[in-house]
Protein backbone atom coordinates (compact mmCIF):
# COMPACT_ATOMS: atom_id res chain seq x y z
CA UNK A 1 0.00 0.00 0.00
CA UNK A 2 1.28 3.39 -0.88
CA UNK A 3 0.22 6.49 0.75
CA UNK A 4 0.27 10.07 -0.31
CA UNK A 5 0.71 12.21 2.48
CA UNK A 6 1.19 15.34 0.73
CA UNK A 7 -0.09 18.67 2.12
CA UNK A 8 -2.08 16.94 5.41
CA UNK A 9 -3.43 18.52 8.16
CA UNK A 10 -0.70 16.83 11.21
CA UNK A 11 -3.12 17.19 14.33
CA UNK A 12 -5.07 13.97 15.87
CA UNK A 13 -8.28 13.18 14.44
CA UNK A 14 -11.23 13.89 17.21
CA UNK A 15 -13.94 14.33 14.31
CA UNK A 16 -14.39 11.84 12.09
CA UNK A 17 -16.98 11.22 9.06
CA UNK A 18 -16.47 8.07 7.81
CA UNK A 19 -18.73 7.65 4.67
CA UNK A 20 -20.00 3.99 3.52
CA UNK A 21 -23.35 5.06 1.37
CA UNK A 22 -23.43 1.91 -0.56
CA UNK A 23 -25.09 -1.37 0.77
CA UNK A 24 -25.21 -3.77 3.99
CA UNK A 25 -22.36 -5.71 3.93
CA UNK A 26 -20.10 -2.84 2.84
CA UNK A 27 -21.37 -1.21 5.63
CA UNK A 28 -20.78 -4.15 7.86
CA UNK A 29 -17.69 -4.66 7.02
CA UNK A 30 -16.72 -0.93 7.37
CA UNK A 31 -18.21 -0.61 10.75
CA UNK A 32 -14.95 -1.72 12.47
CA UNK A 33 -12.86 1.47 11.22
CA UNK A 34 -15.34 3.54 14.00
CA UNK A 35 -13.65 1.12 16.37
CA UNK A 36 -10.35 1.41 15.34
CA UNK A 37 -10.76 5.39 15.84
CA UNK A 38 -12.24 5.32 19.07
CA UNK A 39 -9.43 2.75 20.33
CA UNK A 40 -6.72 4.71 18.41
CA UNK A 41 -7.90 8.42 19.87
CA UNK A 42 -9.93 7.64 22.69
CA UNK A 43 -12.46 10.91 23.05
CA UNK A 44 -12.82 11.15 19.57
CA UNK A 45 -16.07 12.00 18.11
CA UNK A 46 -17.55 9.31 15.26
CA UNK A 47 -19.58 9.78 13.01
CA UNK A 48 -20.72 7.39 10.00
CA UNK A 49 -22.63 9.03 6.18
CA UNK A 50 -25.15 6.06 5.77
CA UNK A 51 -28.31 5.55 3.43
CA UNK A 52 -31.64 4.95 5.27
CA UNK A 53 -31.63 1.53 5.08
CA UNK A 54 -27.99 0.66 6.97
CA UNK A 55 -28.51 3.25 8.91
CA UNK A 56 -31.10 1.14 10.74
CA UNK A 57 -28.27 -1.07 11.93
CA UNK A 58 -25.43 0.97 13.02
CA UNK A 59 -28.07 2.96 15.18
CA UNK A 60 -26.87 2.49 18.65
CA UNK A 61 -23.92 0.44 17.63
CA UNK A 62 -21.13 1.28 20.69
CA UNK A 63 -18.34 2.83 18.74
CA UNK A 64 -20.73 5.24 16.43
CA UNK A 65 -21.44 8.23 18.01
CA UNK A 66 -23.78 9.65 14.95
CA UNK A 67 -25.52 8.37 12.20
CA UNK A 68 -26.11 10.85 9.46
CA UNK A 69 -28.13 10.25 6.50
CA UNK A 70 -27.58 10.63 2.40
CA UNK A 71 -30.06 10.46 -0.35
CA UNK A 72 -28.92 11.56 -3.26
CA UNK A 73 -32.24 11.93 -4.52
CA UNK A 74 -34.02 13.56 -1.78
CA UNK A 75 -30.80 16.13 -0.52
CA UNK A 76 -28.82 18.05 -3.03
CA UNK A 77 -25.15 18.38 -2.76
CA UNK A 78 -25.06 21.56 -1.23
CA UNK A 79 -27.69 20.75 1.86
CA UNK A 80 -25.16 18.02 2.31
CA UNK A 81 -22.21 20.19 2.37
CA UNK A 82 -23.81 22.27 4.59
CA UNK A 83 -24.91 19.03 7.34
CA UNK A 84 -20.92 18.61 7.32
CA UNK A 85 -20.18 22.12 8.06
CA UNK A 86 -22.35 22.25 10.67
CA UNK A 87 -20.63 19.52 12.56
CA UNK A 88 -16.98 20.98 12.22
CA UNK A 89 -15.50 17.53 11.20
CA UNK A 90 -11.64 17.29 11.01
CA UNK A 91 -11.44 14.00 9.26
CA UNK A 92 -13.08 12.59 6.59
CA UNK A 93 -12.73 8.58 5.46
CA UNK A 94 -14.01 8.20 2.19
CA UNK A 95 -14.70 4.52 2.18
CA UNK A 96 -17.22 4.40 -0.33
CA UNK A 97 -15.87 6.14 -3.28
CA UNK A 98 -18.15 8.62 -5.46
CA UNK A 99 -17.55 11.73 -6.85
CA UNK A 100 -20.11 13.73 -5.40
CA UNK A 101 -19.21 12.57 -1.88
CA UNK A 102 -15.46 13.42 -2.54
CA UNK A 103 -16.64 16.68 -3.37
CA UNK A 104 -18.52 17.28 -0.26
CA UNK A 105 -16.31 16.85 1.67
CA UNK A 106 -13.98 19.38 -0.07
CA UNK A 107 -16.77 21.95 0.07
CA UNK A 108 -17.40 21.50 3.76
CA UNK A 109 -13.64 22.53 4.57
CA UNK A 110 -12.95 19.18 6.41
CA UNK A 111 -9.66 19.40 6.88
CA UNK A 112 -8.13 15.98 6.41
CA UNK A 113 -10.16 14.00 3.62
CA UNK A 114 -8.24 10.35 3.18
CA UNK A 115 -9.72 8.57 -0.09
CA UNK A 116 -8.29 5.76 -2.99
CA UNK A 117 -5.54 7.26 -5.46
CA UNK A 118 -6.96 5.73 -8.52
CA UNK A 119 -10.41 7.94 -9.30
CA UNK A 120 -10.97 10.69 -11.32
CA UNK A 121 -11.88 12.75 -8.47
CA UNK A 122 -8.95 11.58 -6.39
CA UNK A 123 -7.74 15.00 -6.07
CA UNK A 124 -10.68 16.18 -3.68
CA UNK A 125 -8.27 14.04 -1.26
CA UNK A 126 -5.01 14.99 0.23
CA UNK A 127 -4.31 12.20 1.71
CA UNK A 128 -4.57 9.57 -1.01
CA UNK A 129 -4.15 5.45 -0.06
CA UNK A 130 -3.60 3.49 -3.39
CA UNK A 131 -5.28 0.89 -3.16
CA UNK A 132 -6.47 -1.70 -6.46
CA UNK A 133 -9.37 -2.95 -4.41
CA UNK A 134 -10.35 -5.21 -7.15
CA UNK A 135 -7.28 -7.70 -7.60
CA UNK A 136 -5.43 -6.92 -4.30
CA UNK A 137 -6.05 -10.28 -3.05
CA UNK A 138 -7.13 -8.98 0.43
CA UNK A 139 -10.47 -8.63 2.02
CA UNK A 140 -12.79 -5.25 2.00
CA UNK A 141 -13.07 -5.07 5.43
CA UNK A 142 -8.69 -5.45 5.44
CA UNK A 143 -8.80 -2.64 2.79
CA UNK A 144 -11.01 -0.50 4.71
CA UNK A 145 -8.69 -0.55 7.84
CA UNK A 146 -6.06 0.43 5.37
CA UNK A 147 -7.76 3.62 4.84
CA UNK A 148 -7.84 4.43 8.39
CA UNK A 149 -4.40 3.67 9.11
CA UNK A 150 -3.96 6.71 6.91
CA UNK A 151 -4.81 8.63 9.77
CA UNK A 152 -3.21 6.84 11.60
CA UNK A 153 -5.89 4.67 13.13
CA UNK A 154 -5.09 0.84 14.33
CA UNK A 155 -6.74 -2.23 15.46
CA UNK A 156 -5.08 -5.82 15.79
CA UNK A 157 -8.18 -7.62 17.23
CA UNK A 158 -11.18 -6.79 14.86
CA UNK A 159 -14.63 -6.51 16.92
CA UNK A 160 -18.42 -6.23 15.39
CA UNK A 161 -20.13 -4.28 18.19
CA UNK A 162 -23.46 -3.84 16.82
CA UNK A 163 -26.17 -3.13 19.44
CA UNK A 164 -29.57 -5.21 19.38
CA UNK A 165 -32.31 -3.45 21.10
CA UNK A 166 -34.74 -5.56 23.67
CA UNK A 167 -37.59 -5.05 21.22
CA UNK A 168 -36.25 -6.83 18.49
CA UNK A 169 -35.51 -9.74 20.85
CA UNK A 170 -38.99 -9.38 21.90
CA UNK A 171 -40.79 -9.45 18.23
CA UNK A 172 -38.44 -12.50 16.82
CA UNK A 173 -39.33 -14.57 19.96
CA UNK A 174 -42.79 -13.21 19.36
CA UNK A 175 -42.40 -14.73 15.53
CA UNK A 176 -40.86 -17.68 16.63
CA UNK A 177 -43.58 -18.52 19.21
CA UNK A 178 -46.22 -18.62 16.33
CA UNK A 179 -44.11 -21.39 15.03
CA UNK A 180 -43.84 -23.83 18.11
CA UNK A 181 -40.10 -22.48 18.73
CA UNK A 182 -38.28 -20.27 20.58
CA UNK A 183 -35.10 -18.01 20.65
CA UNK A 184 -33.30 -21.04 22.07
CA UNK A 185 -34.45 -23.58 19.65
CA UNK A 186 -32.15 -25.05 17.32
CA UNK A 187 -32.78 -23.53 13.89
CA UNK A 188 -31.32 -23.20 10.32
CA UNK A 189 -31.36 -19.68 8.27
CA UNK A 190 -31.54 -19.98 4.49
CA UNK A 191 -30.86 -16.72 2.66
CA UNK A 192 -31.71 -17.57 -1.29
CA UNK A 193 -31.29 -14.10 -3.05
CA UNK A 194 -28.06 -11.79 -3.30
CA UNK A 195 -29.83 -8.56 -4.40
CA UNK A 196 -28.16 -8.28 -7.37
CA UNK A 197 -24.65 -8.29 -5.89
CA UNK A 198 -23.64 -11.86 -7.30
CA UNK A 199 -24.73 -14.88 -8.88
CA UNK A 200 -27.63 -17.21 -7.13
CA UNK A 201 -27.40 -21.00 -6.30
CA UNK A 202 -29.97 -22.24 -8.23
CA UNK A 203 -33.83 -22.20 -6.53
CA UNK A 204 -34.06 -26.15 -7.33
CA UNK A 205 -30.65 -26.52 -5.11
CA UNK A 206 -32.42 -24.78 -2.12
CA UNK A 207 -35.54 -26.45 -2.53
CA UNK A 208 -33.31 -29.90 -2.38
CA UNK A 209 -31.34 -29.01 0.27
CA UNK A 210 -34.09 -27.68 2.39
CA UNK A 211 -36.04 -30.65 2.25
CA UNK A 212 -33.13 -32.75 3.29
CA UNK A 213 -32.44 -30.53 6.00
CA UNK A 214 -35.72 -30.46 7.47
CA UNK A 215 -36.13 -34.33 6.78
CA UNK A 216 -32.62 -35.95 7.67
CA UNK A 217 -31.73 -33.33 10.39
CA UNK A 218 -35.18 -32.87 11.72
CA UNK A 219 -34.16 -29.54 12.22
CA UNK A 220 -36.88 -25.81 11.39
CA UNK A 221 -35.29 -24.16 8.69
CA UNK A 222 -36.44 -20.32 8.39
CA UNK A 223 -35.90 -18.57 4.94
CA UNK A 224 -35.61 -15.05 4.60
CA UNK A 225 -35.41 -12.42 1.77
CA UNK A 226 -36.52 -8.89 1.00
CA UNK A 227 -39.81 -8.31 -0.06
CA UNK A 228 -38.43 -8.13 -3.47
CA UNK A 229 -36.94 -12.04 -3.50
CA UNK A 230 -40.49 -13.11 -2.87
CA UNK A 231 -40.74 -14.80 -6.27
CA UNK A 232 -37.69 -16.13 -6.30
CA UNK A 233 -38.76 -18.03 -2.32
CA UNK A 234 -41.79 -19.42 -3.67
CA UNK A 235 -39.76 -20.74 -6.38
CA UNK A 236 -37.73 -22.41 -3.42
CA UNK A 237 -40.06 -23.41 -1.42
CA UNK A 238 -42.71 -24.64 -3.79
CA UNK A 239 -44.48 -28.17 -3.10
CA UNK A 240 -42.61 -28.01 0.93
CA UNK A 241 -44.23 -25.29 2.51
CA UNK A 242 -44.56 -27.48 6.07
CA UNK A 243 -40.64 -27.48 6.24
CA UNK A 244 -40.36 -24.36 6.38
CA UNK A 245 -40.94 -20.84 7.91
CA UNK A 246 -41.11 -17.55 5.99
CA UNK A 247 -39.98 -14.63 7.19
CA UNK A 248 -38.94 -13.37 3.75
CA UNK A 249 -39.87 -9.25 3.42
CA UNK A 250 -40.93 -9.30 7.16
CA UNK A 251 -38.06 -8.70 8.94
CA UNK A 252 -36.73 -4.97 9.93
CA UNK A 253 -32.66 -5.54 9.89
CA UNK A 254 -32.20 -5.59 13.64
CA UNK A 255 -34.71 -8.59 13.97
CA UNK A 256 -33.11 -10.31 11.52
CA UNK A 257 -29.91 -9.90 13.33
CA UNK A 258 -31.24 -11.31 16.03
CA UNK A 259 -32.41 -14.27 14.03
CA UNK A 260 -28.98 -14.58 13.00
CA UNK A 261 -27.59 -14.73 16.17
CA UNK A 262 -28.99 -17.44 17.57
CA UNK A 263 -29.26 -19.41 14.66
CA UNK A 264 -27.43 -22.87 14.32
CA UNK A 265 -26.14 -21.85 10.60
CA UNK A 266 -27.19 -19.75 7.99
CA UNK A 267 -26.73 -21.05 4.07
CA UNK A 268 -26.40 -18.34 1.97
CA UNK A 269 -25.80 -17.17 -1.44
CA UNK A 270 -22.45 -13.83 -1.20
CA UNK A 271 -24.59 -10.90 0.35
CA UNK A 272 -24.86 -8.59 2.95
CA UNK A 273 -26.91 -11.16 5.50
CA UNK A 274 -23.98 -13.78 5.00
CA UNK A 275 -21.67 -10.45 6.85
CA UNK A 276 -24.28 -9.81 9.45
CA UNK A 277 -24.67 -13.60 10.79
CA UNK A 278 -20.52 -13.25 10.73
CA UNK A 279 -20.21 -10.40 12.66
CA UNK A 280 -23.24 -11.80 15.22
CA UNK A 281 -21.37 -14.83 15.80
CA UNK A 282 -23.62 -17.13 14.41
CA UNK A 283 -21.95 -20.36 11.92
CA UNK A 284 -22.47 -19.93 7.81
CA UNK A 285 -21.98 -21.08 4.93
CA UNK A 286 -21.31 -18.88 1.86
CA UNK A 287 -22.19 -19.87 -1.85
CA UNK A 288 -19.85 -18.01 -4.13
CA UNK A 289 -19.20 -17.79 -7.81
CA UNK A 290 -16.22 -17.89 -9.89
CA UNK A 291 -16.61 -14.36 -10.75
CA UNK A 292 -13.33 -12.01 -9.99
CA UNK A 293 -15.18 -9.06 -8.59
CA UNK A 294 -16.92 -11.26 -6.34
CA UNK A 295 -14.26 -13.43 -5.07
CA UNK A 296 -14.26 -14.80 -1.67
CA UNK A 297 -10.70 -13.48 -1.18
CA UNK A 298 -12.55 -10.00 -0.92
CA UNK A 299 -16.27 -10.72 -0.15
CA UNK A 300 -16.51 -13.87 1.60
CA UNK A 301 -17.12 -14.44 5.20
CA UNK A 302 -14.54 -12.49 7.35
CA UNK A 303 -11.79 -15.14 8.36
CA UNK A 304 -14.17 -18.27 7.43
CA UNK A 305 -12.20 -19.41 4.52
CA UNK A 306 -13.49 -23.03 5.63
CA UNK A 307 -17.27 -21.99 4.99
CA UNK A 308 -16.75 -21.00 1.12
CA UNK A 309 -17.87 -23.50 -1.36
CA UNK A 310 -17.51 -22.36 -5.26
CA UNK A 311 -17.55 -24.13 -8.57
CA UNK A 312 -14.66 -25.83 -9.57
CA UNK A 313 -13.44 -23.90 -12.10
CA UNK A 314 -11.31 -21.10 -13.20
CA UNK A 315 -12.15 -16.85 -12.68
CA UNK A 316 -14.06 -15.47 -15.34
CA UNK A 317 -13.67 -11.38 -15.44
CA UNK A 318 -17.28 -11.26 -16.94
CA UNK A 319 -20.13 -13.32 -16.09
CA UNK A 320 -22.23 -13.89 -19.80
CA UNK A 321 -24.11 -17.32 -19.35
CA UNK A 322 -25.06 -17.11 -23.19
CA UNK A 323 -21.41 -17.86 -24.09
CA UNK A 324 -20.14 -19.75 -20.99
CA UNK A 325 -19.92 -23.03 -21.56
CA UNK A 326 -21.34 -24.11 -18.07
CA UNK A 327 -24.40 -22.06 -18.46
CA UNK A 328 -24.60 -21.95 -15.26
CA UNK A 329 -21.52 -22.56 -13.06
CA UNK A 330 -23.08 -22.46 -9.70
CA UNK A 331 -25.31 -25.31 -10.95
CA UNK A 332 -21.58 -27.28 -10.17
CA UNK A 333 -22.07 -26.55 -6.37
CA UNK A 334 -23.82 -29.95 -5.73
CA UNK A 335 -26.73 -30.61 -2.82
CA UNK A 336 -24.72 -32.87 -1.65
CA UNK A 337 -21.70 -30.90 -1.14
CA UNK A 338 -23.52 -28.21 0.84
CA UNK A 339 -25.27 -30.97 2.91
CA UNK A 340 -22.18 -32.39 4.10
CA UNK A 341 -20.41 -28.71 4.92
CA UNK A 342 -23.97 -27.99 7.14
CA UNK A 343 -23.98 -31.41 8.67
CA UNK A 344 -19.84 -30.64 9.80
CA UNK A 345 -20.35 -27.38 10.88
CA UNK A 346 -23.49 -28.62 12.60
CA UNK A 347 -21.47 -31.19 14.31
CA UNK A 348 -19.00 -27.73 16.04
CA UNK A 349 -19.86 -26.49 19.57
CA UNK A 350 -21.84 -22.98 19.35
CA UNK A 351 -19.36 -20.06 19.37
CA UNK A 352 -19.74 -16.69 20.61
CA UNK A 353 -19.06 -13.46 18.76
CA UNK A 354 -15.35 -12.88 19.52
CA UNK A 355 -12.76 -10.62 17.93
CA UNK A 356 -10.93 -11.54 14.79
CA UNK A 357 -7.09 -10.98 14.94
CA UNK A 358 -5.77 -9.89 12.11
CA UNK A 359 -3.19 -11.60 10.42
CA UNK A 360 -0.65 -9.38 10.08
CA UNK A 361 -0.70 -8.63 13.64
CA UNK A 362 -1.28 -12.60 14.62
CA UNK A 363 2.30 -12.91 12.59
CA UNK A 364 1.06 -15.74 10.70
CA UNK A 365 2.25 -14.57 7.44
Amino acid sequence: MKTDKKKTNPRVPQRILLVRTDRLGDVILSTPVSTAFKRTFPGSFVAMLLNRYTADLVDGHSDVDLVILDDPKEQSLFSLVKTLRGHRFDTMVLLHPTGRLALAGRLAGIPLRIGTGYRAYSFLFNRRVYQHRKNSGMHELELNLQLAEAAGARLDDVHFNFTLTAEAYQRVSQRLHRFGLSIQSPYIVVHPGSGGSALNWPADSYHQLITRLHRELNLPVLVTGTASERPLIDRVTAGIESSVIRVDGKLPIKELAVLLKHARLLISNSTGPLHLAVAMGAEVIGLYCPIAACSPDRWGPYHRADSVLMPEVSYCTNCQKEGCRYLDCMELISVDQVFALAQKKLAQPTFPAAAFVRKESAGDL
